[in-house]
């Protein structure tokens, strides 16, 4: 049974009623931690770390100088994200184990408002990949069942939320990294658009591509979180124009949703009726729209992606190439054969597809798509059969999510629905660009409808 502590608004409220402490929940977080090992949600959790900054933080809430209502709630990170007090090694044996004493932009900002950073999370190494089986200390496993896959790459952050270890987790997003395991392991994940969160200190794997964005037990969690994501921010240029984060404002009429079908679309008949159920049952109204070059534009998100990581890792690709796992490696061996006209090819397709969505679809306010087209994998599955469909599992993960990224649309996964088998099923909304608050709105419209209905 969940409970209120589970959330990240839970604890900020038991913190403001005196219920809890920084220290008590910290402490909570620890123990959970060391309860739920199995699921190797962790690569790196410091107790003295923990509760140094617990104990600060119960002080100052002594005192009554909480330095905000985040003050002393524990957070998890993803091993991607620089910490001051935590190696940051992207679960690599590429990367040295040391600290270099400097937080990503998104780290330092919940410092300042007193969260606690509890530890660093698992990672599909180096963000390459959406299963989280690949990674210097092995892979996580789902706390709906140990013998699935969280999703990746950041799964290590989805278990820790899931499994009630935090309320909330940092994540980073290229072709669904954020929106995979959360989906697979039944909670929120919200992806900003491109140029509206900091990515100054998040270890990159595509420049153009990616995103960091929160995880949590909540939409209400995920409202509470973005502020310290949204805005400009001076190290980023890519944020020069960002607006800061404002309240979502309701919708007073249902959104106008298009879910997107077509080939290279396609989805389980299970995760499909779930889809359908849940629109019928919030929205009552939405228009199947059928896209077209669907494999063309995936090959221009894979073009982008591959080059941009072989072009970040040459120097690292060259000093200490066994650093690297076999699949990492042959994945950067790749993206060096891709040639710059091949690159400004699928920049163009990708310039196209931008184009097709906000112009030649009908009128919409969100766009939507399962998460994913299956529900979480076994371990040991290498393919997944859906929709007349055989692709391996790894391509069965980014199925729907790689849209968001090479369009840098906002985007978001919520739960909709739980498979006989107890597995989660997640839908995903894509937002125009710059209305990330709008497209948060739209999902808890949604969201509110749905929990009525359980």
């Amino acid at each position: 049974m969940t409970s209120d502590l589970d959330s990240l608004c839970g604890q900020i409220a038991a913190l403001a009623e005196g219920t809890q402490t920084a220290t008590s929940l910290s402490e909570r977080a620890l123990n959970r931690a060391v309860e739920m090992a199995d699921l190797n949600a962790f690569v790196a959790l410091v107790p003295s770390i923990v509760m140094a900054q617990a104990k600060a933080a119960t002080v100052r809430r002594q005192q009554g100088n909480p330095l905000s209502p985040l003050d002393g709630v524990p957070i998890a990170v993803k091993d991607n994200f620089l910490t001051k007090d935590y190696p940051t090694t992207a679960c690599s044996n590429a990367l040295p184990m040391e600290s270099i004493g400097q937080d990503a932009t998104v780290v330092a900002n919940l410092r300042r408002a007193g969260a606690i950073i509890l530890g660093k999370t698992n990672m599909h190494e180096w963000a390459y990949g959406a299963t989280n089986s690949i990674s210097s200390v092995g892979p996580t496993k789902n706390p709906h069942d140990l013998s699935r896959i969280t999703g990746g790459s950041s799964g290590g952050s989805a278990a820790a939320v899931a499994s009630g270890i935090v309320g909330a987790a940092l994540g980073s997003d290229t072709g669904g990294s954020i929106r995979i395991p959360s989906a697979a392991c039944g909670i929120y994940g919200f992806k900003p658009g491109f140029g509206r969160a900091s990515r100054h200190g998040v270890l990159p794997l595509s420049w153009s591509l990616d995103a960091p964005g929160p995880m949590a037990r909540t939409l209400k969690d995920i409202a509470a979180l973005l502020p310290y994501f949204i805005g400009r921010d001076e190290h980023d240029r890519s944020t020069h124009f960002a607006l800061p984060f404002s309240k979502p404002k309701m919708p007073n009429q249902p959104p106008r949703l298009l879910n997107l079908v077509g080939s290279g679309l396609e989805r389980s008949d299970g995760v499909s009726d779930a889809l359908v159920a849940a629109l019928n049952a919030s929205v009552g109204r939405h228009e199947n729209v059928e896209i077209e070059n669907v494999t063309s534009y995936f090959a221009a998100w894979e073009a982008i992606l591959h080059c941009e990581a072989s072009s970040y890792h040459a120097g690292l690709l060259e000093k200490n190439p066994n650093g690297f796992s076999p699949v990492t490696r042959a994945h950067l061996e790749a993206g060096n054969k891709i040639t710059g006209v091949e690159y400004l090819r699928a920049q163009r397709i990708r310039s196209s597809f931008i184009t097709m969505l906000l112009e030649r679809l009908p009128s919409w306010d969100a766009l939507v798509l399962p998460t994913l087209p299956v529900v979480a994998p076994k371990q040991s599955d290498l393919w997944q059969e859906f929709g007349g469909r055989k692709v391996t599992t790894q391509d069965s993960m980014t199925w729907f999510c790689w849209l968001g990224n090479l369009a840098g649309f906002p985007c978001i996964s919520i739960p909709i629905a739980n498979q006989k088998s107890g597995l989660p099923v997640g839908m995903m909304l894509m937002g125009k660009p710059g209305q990330d608050e709008q497209l948060l709105a739209i999902a808890e419209w949604i969201d509110m409808r749905l929990r009525k209905e359980h």
